[in-house]
C-alpha cells in the first residue's frame, strides 16, 4: 500500500470538456530535477505524490471497516438496548406507531428501517446478526466518507490514512456491531460533511446544498443529537472564510434539513423521562470520552502526537492556491472532534442528556486529524522512503496496539448485560409448572427477546405485554394480587439485574414479590450471568418434594 506513494503523476485532468491542472496539497518540490514534463515545469516544479486516483483511497478503508464489522458480529447475545431494538422493530406497524407515540420516538426512524429486515427472520439467534447488519454497512459508508472528505480537501494519500485510522478505531468497531442507530448517525454526518465540502468547492452546483440538507435531515431523524454537528460545520465555514454566500446557503440548507426533524424533537422532548436516570456529567465523563474515542496508553500518545503534527505549518510552496476553493481539512476536523462533545457536555449541565454514544460522530474529526498528522510525516521527509515507512509504521502500531481492545468489544462482557445467558438458565433449569418473576418488570426484556426459553414457565405477574400496551415495559398485576397469583406454585424463578439490590426495588408490585418470596419460599439456587442474577425459590410448604 505504501509503495504506491513513491510514484509520481503530474498529469492534467479533464472535466466536461475543460482542462484543469490537478493540484495536490501533498506534493514534492522537484525544481531542477531532470525529466520534468512541461506541465510540471509550468506548475512551478512540483510533482504530485498522490497516485491513489479514483476510488482506491476510498474503497480500501471501506473494506477494512466492513471486515472489522463482520469479525465477531455474532456475539451470541443481544444486550438490553439491542434487545429493545429487536423486540420493538418486530412489532406490527400499527403497534410500532402506537409505541412511538408514547415512548422512544427518538429512535423511531431506526425502528422503521429495521422492521422489514427483521421480518425476514424468526428467531433471535439469526435476528441478532440481521439486527447489526445496518450498523456494519453504515460503518463501511462512514469509513469511505471519511477518506473521501480528506481526499477532497487534502489528498488521496491523506484520505487513505484518515479512512484507515477511522476503520481501525475500537470504538468504531464497537458501534459497528451494535443494534442501535449510532453508526448510521455517524454515516449521515460524514456524508453531510462531504456534501458541504463539495458545495464550497463547486459553488455553481446547488445540488450539493440539497444533498447536505437531506443528510442533515436523515442524521437528525435517526438521533436528534446529530444537530450538534451543525455548529461544527458553521465554525468550519467561518475559520476557512468561505464567504457570506456560502454561509447563507449553509443556513438555508440547515433549515431545510431541520424542518423534518422538528416534530421528532418536540415529541422526544415530551418523552424525556426515558433519560431521567442520566446524571450531570463532570470532568471524569469528559476524560472517559477522550480515552474511549482516542485510546489509552501508547495509542493515546501516538494519537496526540499525530494531532500535533497535523497542525504543523506548511511551507509557502505547499499552500499554493487550488484551481477551485476548498475547505481546509483541519478546519473540518478540529471543530468536529471538539464541538459536538463539548456542546453535549455543556447542555447536560442544565438538563442531563449526556451519553458519549450520542456524539460518536466526533471520532471522524479525530480520524481526519490522525490522517493529516500521518501525511505530515511524509511531507516533512519530502516523501522519501523513510518518511513513508514511518507513517505506515505509526498507523500499523496504532492498529496493533488496538487489537486487545478490538477483541474485547466483540465479547459479550463488553456490553452491560447478557439477556441470552439469563434466558438460558431458565431453559436449562425450569420444570413444567414453575413460575417466573421479573424484578422489576422491565427485566422482562429477557423473555421478550428470547421467548422460546420461557415456554416451560408461567409469567404469573404479567397482564399485558409491552407490545400490547404500546410501551417498552410490560404491564403487571396489582400488588394485592401477587399472593393469589403464586398460590400453590412450588418453584419460582426470580430474574433481576445483578447491580440492583433488593432494597432498590421500591414499587408496590416489587415489594409484594420480595415479601412473598422471603416469607413463603426459601432460596435454593443462585446463578449469575453477566449483568443478571437468577434465583430459584422453593416453597416452604412443598418441603423436600419441591427440590
Amino acid at each position: 500500500m505504501c509503495a504506491v506513494v513513491a510514484a509520481h503523476d503530474g498529469k492534467r485532468t479533464r472535466s466536461r470538456g475543460r482542462s484543469e491542472q490537478y493540484e495536490d496539497p501533498d506534493r514534492v518540490q522537484t525544481e531542477g530535477v531532470p525529466g520534468l514534463s512541461g506541465d510540471e515545469a509550468r506548475n512551478g516544479g512540483f510533482v504530485s505524490v498522490d497516485v491513489l486516483r479514483g476510488r482506491t483511497a476510498v474503497v480500501i478503508p471501506a473494506v477494512v471497516a466492513l471486515g472489522a464489522g463482520i469479525w465477531g458480529v455474532d456475539r451470541g447475545s443481544m444486550w438490553h438496548d439491542e434487545a429493545t431494538s429487536f423486540t420493538v422493530a418486530r412489532r406490527s406497524l400499527p403497534a410500532l406507531w402506537d409505541t412511538l407515540g408514547q415512548v422512544d420516538a427518538v429512535h423511531g426512524l431506526y425502528y422503521l428501517l429495521l422492521h422489514p429486515l427483521l421480518a425476514l427472520v424468526s428467531g433471535p439467534e439469526l435476528g441478532e446478526i440481521v439486527l447489526r447488519v445496518p450498523s456494519v454497512l453504515a460503518t463501511g459508508v462512514a469509513a469511505a466518507g471519511v477518506a473521501a472528505v480528506a481526499a477532497h480537501t487534502a489528498s488521496s494519500w491523506t484520505g487513505l490514512l484518515a479512512g484507515l485510522s477511522y476503520a481501525t478505531t475500537p470504538v468504531v468497531s464497537y458501534y459497528a456491531q451494535e443494534g442501535r442507530s449510532y453508526a448510521m448517525v455517524t454515516a449521515a454526518v460524514v456524508l453531510a460533511t462531504l456534501f458541504l465540502a463539495k458545495a464550497v468547492s463547486e459553488p455553481r452546483r446547488p445540488r450539493w446544498w440539497a444533498l447536505y440538507g437531506a443528510a442533515v435531515a436523515v442524521g437528525c431523524l435517526l438521533n436528534v443529537f446529530a444537530v450538534f454537528a451543525l455548529p461544527a460545520h458553521a465554525v468550519t465555514l467561518l475559520v476557512s472564510r468561505a464567504g457570506r454566500v456560502a454561509l447563507g446557503r449553509w443556513a438555508l440548507a440547515c433549515a431545510a434539513g431541520l424542518v423534518p426533524a422538528a416534530p421528532l424533537a418536540w415529541v422526544s422532548s415530551e418523552q424525556r423521562g426515558q433519560v431521567g436516570w442520566l446524571m450531570r456529567p463532570g470532568w471524569e465523563s469528559a476524560a472517559d470520552l477522550v480515552t474511549r474515542f482516542a485510546g489509552t496508553g501508547a495509542s493515546l500518545v501516538i494519537t496526540v502526537g499525530l494531532v500535533v503534527l497535523a497542525f504543523l505549518p506548511r511551507r509557502p510552496a505547499e499552500d499554493a492556491a487550488s484551481v477551485t476553493p476548498r475547505l481546509p481539512l483541519l478546519a473540518l476536523a478540529a471543530p468536529m472532534a471538539i464541538l459536538p462533545p463539548a456542546a453535549l457536555l455543556a447542555v447536560s449541565q442544565v438538563r442531563p442528556f449526556y451519553q458519549d454514544r450520542y456524539v460518536l460522530y466526533a471520532v471522524i474529526g479525530l480520524a481526519w486529524l490522525a490522517g493529516a498528522g500521518l501525511a505530515a510525516i511524509g511531507r516533512l521527509s519530502r516523501w522519501n522512503a523513510p518518511g513513508i515507512v514511518v507513517a505506515c509504521v505509526l498507523l500499523g502500531a496504532t492498529t496493533v496496539l488496538a487489537l486487545p481492545s478490538q477483541a474485547d468489544v466483540r465479547r459479550i462482557a463488553s456490553r452491560n448485560d447478557d439477556p441470552a445467558g439469563a434466558a438460558r438458565v431458565i431453559r436449562e433449569g425450569a420444570r413444567p409448572g414453575d413460575a417466573v418473576l421479573f424484578l422489576p418488570m422491565g427485566r422482562r426484556i429477557v423473555a421478550d427477546a428470547y421467548p422460546e426459553d420461557f415456554t416451560a414457565v408461567r409469567e404469573v405477574a404479567l397482564t399485558r405485554t409491552a407490545a400490547q400496551v404500546g410501551a417498552l415495559i410490560s404491564q403487571e398485576i396489582p400488588a394485592r394480587e401477587v399472593a393469589a397469583a403464586l398460590d400453590g406454585v412450588p418453584r419460582v424463578w426470580a430474574i433481576q439485574r445483578s447491580r440492583i439490590k433488593d432494597s432498590h426495588l421500591s414499587t408496590p408490585q416489587d415489594l409484594a414479590k420480595l415479601r412473598l418470596l422471603r416469607d413463603d419460599y426459601r432460596q435454593e439456587a443462585r446463578t449469575r450471568v453477566h449483568g443478571y442474577v437468577i434465583r430459584l425459590f422453593v416453597s416452604e410448604a412443598a418441603g423436600s418434594s419441591g427440590r
